[in-house]
């Protein structure tokens, strides 16, 4: 059936042609996102509410391209709209806990905002670990690691980022050998931060093989990562026999 036929058949049944049309661009703006096409995301969400105000989830949408713009006042707002529209549903305060667990810029907020996510979705894995992160960054450790312990046993899809983030905890804490002891499954899992983290636990502890070891394999699966450029230096200070812990 083709589109104008689709839209006169939906016409004929009195529902909204408008809001189905602007729903549409909504769905092609959040494919946009997925394939990280952010600028061609926006326009979609754009047209969703010039065709009907109604189109709710390009609100959701606009946030999410503005927190990839680091345009973090107009990712809030956005939220925050969507919020009041959309009461019940779970991601926006879940999205604007984990933005600003990002920013660092109001750890009260963001543990009300995961508060809030958790109790419209009691069960939802993510909102176990975005409210983990909100109470490591308050300062909350036992409640922070009690989080991510739940995380690992009840969701095994979860269960490597919450190793990741639980060993980083411990790292920060100075406590190596249980970094990385939740580390090594993650990192066999390929996981690249693991890897990373295992190279410092590892330089911090002089052993050398071992670090050099996780640093080619950080690079291997991240030669562009975030880390990539302090790895190569540290492989080099490794070769040279004087390796520096930074």
């Amino acid at each position: 059936m083709s589109l104008c036929i689709a839209v006169a058949v939906l016409s004929m049944f009195g529902m909204d042609v408008d809001l189905l049309t602007a729903n549409l661009h909504v769905e092609t703006g959040m494919a946009y996102l997925d394939q990280g096409l952010p600028d061609k995301a926006l326009g979609e969400f754009n047209t969703a509410l010039e065709i009907s105000e109604d189109a709710f989830e390009a609100h959701l949408g606009l946030a999410r391209v503005a927190v990839i713009n680091s345009s973090w006042n107009t990712a809030e707002e956005q939220y925050s709209l969507y919020i009041c529209l959309q009461p019940d549903d779970c991601r926006a305060p879940l999205e604007m806990a984990r933005m600003l667990n990002t920013t660092g810029s109001s750890p009260g907020d963001a543990m009300n905002y995961a508060e809030d996510a958790l109790a419209l979705d009691p069960l939802n894995g993510q909102c176990w670990l975005v409210l983990a992160e909100s109470e490591s960054n308050a300062g909350n450790a036992e409640q922070a690691i009690a989080w991510y312990t739940r995380t690992i046993i009840e969701k095994e899809e979860l269960a490597d980022e919450a190793r990741v983030r639980m060993g980083m905890l411990h790292f920060d804490q100075g406590e190596l050998a249980d970094a990385r002891e939740l580390l090594l499954p993650a990192a066999n899992a390929g996981r690249e931060e693991a890897h990373h983290l295992l190279a410092l636990i590892y330089l911090e502890q002089h052993d050398d093989l071992r670090a050099r070891d996780s640093i080619n394999r950080y690079l291997y699966l991240a030669p562009n990562g975030n880390w990539a450029d302090s790895a190569r230096i540290y492989l080099e200070e490794l070769s040279s026999g004087n390796p520096m812990i930074n």
